[in-house]
């Protein structure tokens, strides 16, 4: 958070700092009120949310659309930041599928360098609650990924064909990272990010390989 705001001016840096504030309101009230397994979501509203974080109804809104965001996770700011990421990838030359890959671990490793964001990631990743919102998260992530990269690989054959199997590849390395850390909450999910996209270079150099590891080789056996 510190990192990003030096790039802010002071409205972004007190805009930045009040959703903070909200989230952490959020957060409080949420377990004060029992917490995932004691009710704590149904028991939290935002009305009660503003009144913690000393706002308008009206103004919560204007941070975010739905409780979900502030106690679990804001899925769209969550790809806009991706996103961010990935563009500056981009505009530094990398390849589509490396600006995409290394934008995309940068943005986790910051997020996840945020103990708040940690915490709000564990809780919707054990939250039926929060079911419907990480299947949307990973289709607006991958519908991010397809519209951004397209047009930097337009001049090359099949380019939507493309750019749909970088973000896919993209999100499997996140959805897997995820997975691993959710099962081991204590380790470090950017060690995590950093296993998942090796396990994965590692296993598209098996399918592009030569001889018997090849791709032609894998389908005849298909």
């Amino acid at each position: 958070m510190a990192d990003d705001e030096r790039d802010m001016t002071p409205a972004e840096r007190r805009r930045e700092r009040q959703r903070r504030r909200i989230i952490e309101a959020a957060t409080e009230l949420f377990e004060q009120n029992g917490g995932e397994d004691g009710g704590g979501y149904a028991a939290t509203t935002v009305e009660q949310i503003a009144d913690r974080s000393d706002i308008s109804v009206r103004t919560f809104f204007r941070y975010f659309e739905t409780k979900d965001d502030v106690i679990y996770l804001d899925v769209r700011r969550a790809v806009e930041d991706q996103r961010r990421f990935i563009e500056q990838r981009l505009e530094e030359g990398l390849p589509p599928e490396t600006a995409a890959l290394v934008g995309t671990i940068q943005q986790v490793l910051a997020f996840s360098g945020d103990t708040l964001n940690r915490k709000r990631l564990k809780r919707g990743l054990t939250s039926p609650n929060f079911a419907d919102r990480s299947a949307s998260w990973r289709s607006m992530q991958r519908e991010m990924l397809e519209e951004l990269l397209a047009p930097h690989i337009s001049a090359e054959p099949g380019p939507g064909r493309r750019a749909k199997a970088i973000a896919w590849l993209t999100s499997a390395i996140f959805d897997c990272a995820v997975e691993q850390w959710r099962a081991d909450p204590r380790s470090d999910l950017r060690d995590r990010v950093r296993n998942a996209a090796d396990d994965l270079a590692q296993a598209l150099g098996v399918i592009n390989g030569s001889g018997q590891s090849g791709l032609t080789a894998l389908l005849k056996h298909i």
